[in-house]
């Protein structure tokens, strides 16, 4: 039976960095509803992977590619 990892959500305020064609982008961690967001470029996403889409036009891991688990 494949064990399923658990992503440690992160929290509000927390900004993570990555450089996509030599362009840096910051994701910040905001409130949005009763929840959180993804903030990119003063866009809110539901998901990391939504605001990693924004950034590269294509489906993408979003906790790999801002590296959040790291």
């Amino acid at each position: 039976m494949p064990v399923r990892k658990v992503h440690r959500l992160p929290k509000v305020g927390d900004t993570f960095n990555r450089t996509y064609k030599e362009v840096q982008y910051t994701m910040k961690i905001v409130r949005a509803g009763k929840g959180i967001g993804y903030e990119v470029d003063t866009r809110i996403y539901s998901t990391p992977s939504a605001a990693a889409k924004s950034v590269t036009q294509t489906a993408v891991n979003g906790w790999k590619f801002w590296r959040i688990e790291e």
